[in-house]
């Protein structure tokens, strides 16, 4: 009769080490997508958790101040917000726009940049996605950020984080729905 073939054993600690990582790994955020609308924005979108809702005024074009609106969660390493404000002003949207872009810009590196596919934007230069990434010497971060205006309601997204998950971004995006005019 042939000698039976052993069987690996598996120490106790490397079990434990086993199953921690197993436990740690199922309790990790996922992406959990729902349908957002949040009151005075006159949009819908979907975010991957639950956002928090903070407002703050700050002066808006020549001094007047407008109240700034932002919807913000945090899931699986990344920052998803929407902020929105109502400039009253459909003029002042677009340098608005092109202030937000030159911000990022200026602490972080401009990298590729796209159209925005958000059906009922008004059309403007200044309304498009674009990413940033941190510079030489900086902490690894990348940021997306689309901004667009409807009226004189202007509106910024925004995915932060170490690595911007580029799948996640798209569904973000392209998940905006502005109700007809």
């Amino acid at each position: 009769m042939p000698a039976p073939t052993p069987r690996p054993v598996i120490p106790p600690l490397a079990t434990i080490a086993l199953a921690a990582t197993i436990a740690l790994t199922a309790c990790s955020p996922a992406l959990n997508w729902r349908k957002v609308q949040p009151e005075g924005a006159q949009l819908e979108l979907m975010f991957p958790c639950k956002p928090e809702r903070e407002e703050r005024a700050q002066p808006g074009p020549a001094g007047q101040p407008v109240t700034l609106r932002t919807l913000s969660c945090k899931a699986q390493g990344g920052q998803y917000s929407l902020t929105w404000t109502d400039l009253g002003d459909t003029g002042a949207t677009s340098t608005a726009m092109r202030r937000m872009h030159e911000g990022l810009a200026r602490r972080l590196a401009p990298g590729a940049s796209a159209p925005l596919g958000v059906r009922g934007i008004d059309s403007d230069p200044e309304a498009f996605q674009q990413v940033f990434e941190h510079r030489p010497g900086q902490p690894a971060q990348q940021v997306r950020q689309a901004v667009f205006s409807r009226g004189g309601r202007l509106y910024q997204l925004l995915l932060q984080g170490e690595r911007a998950d580029a799948a996640a971004w798209d569904v973000f995006v392209g998940s905006v729905q502005l109700p007809p005019t």
